[in-house]
């Protein structure tokens, strides 16, 4: 059985749906727009005690992704990120690998990037060499307003090893 939900849920809610529906697995897929990165720093997020730490202590620091991440680690369910900010800091691989759960994920590229991935490719394929691509977002789904920002611009960089 798969259900989908749209909407976050308690960790009541979670246990809940898991005893009711009789779930073996639960998998939390991570869809949201892009957000800030994260700076990865001692005393923040290295290790799973300083990550867990700053999450009891409120801190704004932390990413809404990395906080569903920590839920869903917490209740040894899969978590796949699918957007690309660091959401995989040291400390939340750490706490991932120490609960035996699974995490993937950096990025689904299922807008723009996917289409001129496509592009490119065909073009390249035709003998064409494509010099520049430009695209702009008219469609409004706010990630050209979230891209703004510069900390939340630096998760869809291209880092080139």
């Amino acid at each position: 059985m798969i259900q989908i939900l749209s909407q976050p849920i308690s960790r009541k809610e979670w246990i809940i749906l898991s005893k009711q529906n009789n779930l073996d697995i639960i998998v939390v897929l991570w869809t949201a727009n892009a957000e800030r990165v994260c700076d990865v720093k001692p005393g923040l997020n290295t290790t799973m005690h300083e990550l867990e730490a700053f999450l009891k202590a409120n801190k704004a620091e932390i990413p809404p992704s990395t906080v569903f991440a920590i839920a869903s680690i917490n209740e040894g369910c899969t978590y796949i990120n699918g957007s690309p900010q660091n959401t995989f800091v040291p400390g939340l691989i750490e706490l991932a690998e120490h609960k035996d759960v699974f995490i993937a994920g950096d990025d689904f590229k299922s807008g723009q990037t996917k289409l001129k991935s496509v592009l490119v490719d065909f073009l390249v394929g035709a003998g064409i060499k494509p010099v520049s691509i430009v695209s702009y977002n008219h469609l409004g789904n706010n990630d050209g307003k979230n891209l703004s920002a510069p900390h939340q611009f630096r998760s869809k960089e291209v880092i080139l090893l």
